[in-house]
Order: C-alpha cells, then sequence, then structure tokens
C-alpha cells in the first residue's frame, strides 16, 4: 500500500503485531491527508514563498497525528505482544524480573500492599505481568525516553529503535510546543507563533514513521 510517507510497515508475522499495524497504516493515511490539503491548499491560490499560520496548522496535525499514532502503535504492542515476549524472551523476562524486584521495596521497606495483591491471585506471574502492562500503557509514549524505556521491556536496544536519539527528542520537543503551547513563541514582535516550513515537518514526521516501523519490526521479530 503507498503512503505519501517512507518507511510504510509490511504486514507483521505475528498475530500479535496485527492490531499495532493497522494502528500504524491509518496513522500514515491521517497525515498524509493533512499534507494533501496542505499541498491543495497552497496551489489552489498559486501561493509562493513562507506559507502561512493557517497553513501550517495543516503540517502541525500531520506531525502530532503520526506522534499519536506511535504512542499508540506502542501501547497495543505493549497490550496485545508483550506478555508473550516476556515468555518467550529470556531478556525480556530478566528486565521483567528486574522490575518486580524494584517493586516489592518502597526504599528500605518490603511493599506488604504490593506482595498480598499478587500472592493471593490463582496466577501470580499473570498478574505481575498485567500491572507492568498498565503501568506502561498509563503513560505517554511521545517522549524519546520513554519509548526507549518501553522497548527495553521488549528487550529492545536503543539504537534498533532509533540511531539518533536526540533528533527523536527534538521532534517530541516540536509535537510539545505544539500540542501543549499552541506553537506560540511570544518573543517575537511581528507575529507570535513559531515557523514551521513543509520541508523540515515532513522529515520529522518521515522520522517519527521510521521509528514506528523499526518499533513494529523488532517485536514481530521477537515472536516470529
Amino acid at each position: 500500500m503507498s503512503s505519501r510517507f517512507d518507511h510504510y510497515p509490511s504486514e507483521p508475522n505475528c498475530q500479535q503485531c496485527r492490531n499495532a499495524f493497522t494502528l500504524l497504516r491509518n496513522a500514515h493515511d491521517t497525515s498524509g491527508s493533512f499534507l494533501e490539503v496542505f499541498n491543495a491548499t497552497r496551489k489552489g491560490r498559486n501561493a509562493k514563498g513562507a506559507s502561512t499560520d493557517q497553513d501550517q496548522d495543516l503540517l502541525r496535525a500531520m506531525l502530532t497525528f503520526a506522534c499519536a499514532g506511535l504512542d499508540s502503535l506502542v501501547k497495543q504492542l505493549i497490550n496485545d505482544a508483550l506478555p508473550d515476549v516476556i515468555n518467550c524472551n529470556e531478556a525480556a523476562e530478566l528486565m521483567f524480573r528486574r522490575d518486580i524486584e524494584r517493586r516489592i521495596r518502597r526504599g528500605e521497606e518490603i511493599d506488604h500492599r504490593f506482595l498480598a495483591d499478587v500472592l493471593t491471585q490463582e496466577r501470580p506471574r499473570d498478574r505481575l505481568i498485567e500491572i507492568l502492562v498498565s503501568d506502561l500503557t498509563s503513560q505517554s509514549l511521545q517522549s524519546k525516553d520513554q519509548l526507549l524505556k518501553a522497548g527495553s521491556f521488549f528487550a529492545i536496544e536503543s539504537d534498533s529503535i532509533t540511531k539518533d536519539p536526540n533528533g527523536l527528542a527534538r521532534i517530541f520537543t516540536v509535537r510539545n510546543q505544539i500540542v501543549h503551547e499552541m506553537d506560540i513563541d511570544f518573543s517575537p514582535t511581528n507575529r507570535n507563533r513559531r515557523s514551521r516550513t513543509k520541508k523540515n515537518m515532513v522529515a520529522a514526521t518521515n522520522e517519527i514513521f521510521k521509528v514506528s516501523k523499526a518499533f513494529l519490526e523488532e517485536v514481530d521479530h521477537k515472536l516470529k
């Protein structure tokens, strides 16, 4: 299937990755739609030079939806695939074991409430995995550190997700400026919104889709 962006994923081999693949495919489609409207709007009025804030809102939406797609993809994989990866991959099981060790202690004290919750379950191991899944999916994964942390529980090396973690962090900073600050910058006197170029925003969106594809393929590989 074609996309206006690079790094469109191939269908996964494992059933546990199918829902995540569907989410990523739709993220490509949605971000592509915003880019189409941007191009059509500019072409329709024969616009030259810098784009207007209204035009740039389409680019902002394009990147925002790509980042949301990455967040949804990883959370879906945590729900659908992480339990099986833990059960079949030694490195992932070790990360799971370390997480349990951390949860058992609160500072110097034993977390009796946590132990009671787990030990009174019919299947304590399943309960521990359920707690981990709930914890990981309750957080926003639209930051470099949170994304790489999630990857570590799948035993995915950081450089298999991104070769440029600092660049990825900068993209998430742009995303946060758009979502949490309305992309407003009060310092200039002639305009109060940050200027976003098509070239840079398309490049950032492509990078998000590259990371998304890599994450999906790494998890699929763990289960194949």
